[in-house]
């Protein structure tokens, strides 16, 4: 699962898919339109029609075509700006904006359906050192193969944002608090086995401190995030490295 280049992601098609009928819509108005223009002219359509079947042919398929290939880049290009603003520039992944309203859905989906939802939150350790030592352009490359390596390890369904600097978060639907811990687990042994190399002699490993909750009855999504927060600072008190789970 490779968010970089997510960019094709079913929301997009569909509003490629939505222009480009639009425009075939708009062009099949075309030979309508020079209907009307021959009514005008006191042309009787009945006689005007068969003698110049190809010429309205002609400007049912040519407009619609033309229509529907301008509708197809519109829509492309505007399903590239829906994806760049809900996406981290760097990782490719959803950005804060976008998690905090899939949260808010969410809680109301879970609460509707008494389905269980659970929230991970995590950062990655000493990452200000890593930045002072090698530079910010060796941090971007730490975030980028830790995103990539974590969103591996996760379903479909399962929504993974950058919500800070070194900060994400990783929305898990339908999903029980013992199975979030046990993904939290699963991550912190995907970051272990990690070794990012940072030009041609240097490589550089890293942790991560996880908090794990699941949204309780009667709880927003305000209240879900601050505790994932104050889980995820618990794990860095406890030693870092390691996930905590309230």
């Amino acid at each position: 699962m490779h968010y970089r280049h997510a960019l094709s992601s079913r929301t997009a098609r569909r509003v490629i898919f939505r222009r480009t009928l639009q425009g075939m819509i708009m062009g099949s108005g075309a030979p309508l339109g020079w209907a009307v223009i021959q009514i005008f002219r006191g042309v009787d359509l009945q006689t005007d029609i068969p003698a110049n079947l190809p010429l309205y042919l002609y400007m049912l398929f040519g407009t619609m075509l033309v229509f529907s290939a301008f509708g197809f880049y519109v829509g492309k290009q505007e399903g590239l700006m829906r994806q760049r603003s809900l996406r981290d520039s760097l990782t490719g992944l959803y950005n804060l904006r976008h998690f905090r309203d899939r949260l808010d859905a969410e809680v109301i989906n879970a609460r509707r359906h008494e389905t269980p939802l659970s929230l991970i939150f995590f950062d990655l350790d000493h990452f200000k050192k890593v930045n002072d030592t090698y530079g910010h352009a060796a941090g971007d490359l730490v975030l980028v193969a830790v995103t990539e390596s974590v969103a591996s390890a996760l379903r479909q369904n399962e929504l993974f944002a950058r919500i800070g600097g070194e900060e994400f978060a990783i929305l898990l639907p339908q999903t029980s608090l013992d199975q979030a811990a046990q993904l939290a687990e699963r991550l912190l042994d995907v970051i272990h086995d990690l070794s990012i190399s940072i030009d041609d002699e240097r490589k550089i490993t890293t942790t991560m401190s996880l908090g794990v909750v699941m949204l309780k009855p009667d709880e927003d999504a305000k209240s879900i995030s601050e505790r994932a927060d104050e889980a995820m600072y618990q794990a860095k008190r406890s030693g870092r490295d390691r996930a905590f789970t309230a």
